[in-house]
């Protein structure tokens, strides 16, 4: 695909409204988080989620071969959040850091969050789709954060 209908693909995909989630991991040098709007569920029985990883991320190495991980719902007010792990900052600092029963670590304060065992991993594309088996999860009240044209928003309504 040449770059303007690859640039145009990628505006139409933007006309779905996603949730915004950030996943964490860890590596030897500690926790890392990664902004994402491609997750989703999968299977009740057994609790399957997945989201999906480019290939050309700078924190593939650490994510791809994770055992573990936390899928972080993020609410309104965490914008600040998937801006930072989305560019640049990726590491989290012990403070923000929560262990599921797993030991994943988890964004402290993230209106839901499922931790996860590694399931499967799946090349497809210029992604690999990270098949995780929900271990545990919690949630709060909240309104979750979307993104919308390249853009942040909030539901409306209830």
């Amino acid at each position: 695909m040449d770059s303007e209908t690859s640039l145009s693909f990628r505006r139409a995909l933007g006309t779905f409204a996603t949730g915004v989630a950030v996943i964490t991991a860890e590596d030897q040098a500690g926790a890392l988080g990664l902004t994402v709007n491609s997750f989703t569920s999968v299977s009740l029985e057994p609790p399957l989620v997945l989201w999906c990883l480019g290939d050309e991320s700078d924190r593939r190495h650490v994510f791809h071969t994770a055992e573990r991980f936390a899928v972080n719902v993020l609410a309104t007010e965490d914008q600040a959040h998937s801006e930072r792990f989305a560019f640049g900052a990726c590491r989290l600092a012990p403070d923000e850091i929560e262990r599921g029963p797993e030991g994943a670590p988890m964004l402290a304060g993230a209106m839901t969050r499922f931790e996860c065992v590694t399931h499967d991993r799946i090349q497809m594309g210029d992604h690999v789709i990270i098949v995780g088996r929900v271990v545990a999860f919690d949630s709060r009240p909240g309104d979750g954060l979307l993104y919308f044209r390249g853009r942040y928003g909030r539901p409306v309504g209830d």
